[in-house]
């Protein structure tokens, strides 16, 4: 079994000015899946010496602007610029509509050349309960985020779960299994958020054994500082890091 590079270029909430949207890259025989594309991917891959066409494919977790306002830059410079460099876009069923009829078509919909569609900018692959890249078989689970919006994690059994956004998962240690990493999203600035996991609420939800497996990513501008409080979890994802599985 071939090793698979796991690299949040960015590890921040959508308000964080200190890291950059919570886009993780995903490297396996010489190929790229970034999941999730927000507005701070380009310049997130630029500082890591990458660019548009270092990707290969995009999975999209859920329509929310640090998670999807990415793809409208992808897609005009991989058609314009890059004359046509085709990104394979795999995007759940449920969240296909909400993606292009209600996020992305108000500014691609229309260009020099007329009228477009997705399909003119991505290889759209419409996905449902997993999909398979390079080999590797995922698995996606839908997660409680946002009243209306269809959210998915990702695994790669035994090697890795990413909850993406999400409140607490019932059951969630059954689906992590013996995963390595367990990426859960954790509102770190304070008690309460309707459509986020706080650290209180994993506290009382998930069981001190499974915690302990828990690195905490999506987080606040002010997360260091509060990691003497934090010491029950795996960790936080460092911005950057590789992480081999």
């Amino acid at each position: 079994m071939s090793d698979v590079q796991l690299q949040f270029i960015g590890s921040g909430d959508s308000e964080c000015l200190s890291y950059y949207n919570t886009n993780m890259l995903l490297e396996h025989q010489g190929k790229r899946l970034l999941i999730d594309c927000g507005w701070t991917a380009k310049r997130a891959l630029h500082d890591l010496g990458l660019g548009i066409t270092d990707i290969d494919a995009i999975y999209i977790t859920h329509v929310h602007g640090d998670h999807v306002f990415g793809l409208e830059r992808f897609g005009f410079e991989s058609r314009y610029v890059y004359h046509d460099y085709r990104i394979k876009l795999f995007v759940p069923q449920g969240v296909l509509p909400l993606l292009w009829d209600e996020t992305l078509k108000g500014s691609m919909g229309y260009s020099s050349d007329g009228e477009n569609k997705l399909e003119d900018f991505f290889d759209v692959c419409v996905v449902n309960d997993g999909f398979t890249w390079q080999g590797l078989e995922f698995q996606l689970f839908p997660t409680p985020h946002t009243k209306g919006k269809p959210s998915f994690g990702i695994r790669l059994p035994h090697r890795f779960t990413f909850t993406s956004d999400s409140n607490v998962i019932n059951d969630f240690e059954s689906l992590v299994d013996d995963d390595k990493y367990i990426f859960h999203d954790a509102y770190s600035a304070g008690d309460f958020h309707p459509a986020h996991a706080t650290i209180e609420e994993m506290r009382d939800a998930y069981l001190a054994k499974l915690r302990q497996r828990i690195y905490l990513v999506h987080y606040d501008d002010g997360i260091y500082d509060r990691l003497s409080s934090l010491q029950d979890f795996a960790g936080i994802v460092e911005q950057g890091k590789v992480y081999t599985c």
